[in-house]
């Protein structure tokens, strides 16, 4: 079986990560293990490196613990179509168990994360994308969209508290949820790119401009603190010892924990159909 991501290192201090899962990179449970394998790599080799080690940048290595992880696609046109539906749905509590510890190292990685968005970003892809610290994207072919409204899937709850979270426009977030297609354009306005590259005659512009920003951002994690920003501010104090400060993305790791029931269209149905008839029921008890 060929492998479903592919880890490389084209500089000292930036490692790719290029999602390889033709033809349009669909999120399967294999490559999120995949994936998640990957980025337990790319910490490991970064901290070996210097990287979180000390706040002398002397004691860090040869480039100063900086570090910087790009998400990328090695296949054209697409940098995630979505889940694969039917090998997601098979696995029990898919998104609490696989999906969602996955989106959540991602979110509170201790590198500088990039996307580099070569095309299409759909459902769990465009969230995906979001993960990361800083999106850019291909000036050809290329849409965000969550489409799961056109096949009558739910929106899990730790993808509804990203997207309440990255799109705090009312408006926007309903767009989003009805299935808009964002262009480019439309994507920086709303502040979920950050660039827009010219790759069209030159593909590898794209990854080549995710080092460049990468080796400019790279040093600022080096001392370590990034990752635990993302994760928490913790702050002991002598009336609350055992407290923590809400870290950033804490409200999409405590959504996917809720476990709050996620019905499909057909669950739903059934529902309100059971409490018409118990309604029934008790209109007749009382005549």
């Amino acid at each position: 079986m060929s492998p479903c991501t592919i880890l490389s290192r084209p500089h000292p201090a930036v490692w790719q990560i290029s999602l390889a899962s033709p033809p349009d990179n669909r999120l399967s449970p294999s490559l999120l293990e995949s994936l998640s394998a990957d980025l337990d790599t790319v910490e490991g080799e970064w901290r070996r490196s210097g990287g979180g080690v000390s706040l002398n940048s002397k004691e860090r290595g040869n480039h100063g613990g900086a570090g910087v992880l790009v998400l990328a696609s090695s296949c054209q046109k697409f940098f995630s179509n979505g889940l694969d539906y039917e090998k997601a749905m098979a696995v029990p509590d898919f998104f609490e168990n696989v999906f969602d510890p996955v989106m959540y190292r991602l979110l509170t990685f201790p590198l500088f994360t990039i996307a580099a968005i070569n095309g299409h970003a759909f459902a769990a892809g465009m969230v995906m994308a979001l993960c990361c610290d800083y999106c850019i994207m291909t000036s050809g072919k290329g849409l965000f969209c969550m489409n799961e409204i056109t096949f009558g899937a739910p929106l899990p709850n730790s993808l509804s508290a990203l997207l309440k979270m990255k799109l705090p426009n009312p408006r926007d977030l309903r767009d989003t949820l009805l299935a808009r297609r964002w262009t480019q354009a439309e994507l920086v306005k709303l502040g979920l790119v950050d660039e827009v590259v010219d790759d069209i005659r030159e593909k590898s512009a794209l990854v080549r401009r995710a080092v460049e920003i990468g080796i400019k951002e790279g040093p600022l994690v080096g001392p370590g603190s990034w990752g635990t920003i993302k994760v928490c501010c913790a702050v002991q104090s002598a009336t609350s010892p055992n407290q923590e400060q809400e870290g950033i993305y804490h409200g999409v790791q405590d959504a996917s924990r809720s476990h709050r029931p996620v019905r499909f269209p057909v669950q739903e149905a059934e529902a309100f159909w059971a409490r018409g008839k118990h309604k029934g029921d008790a209109a007749k008890a009382n005549l």
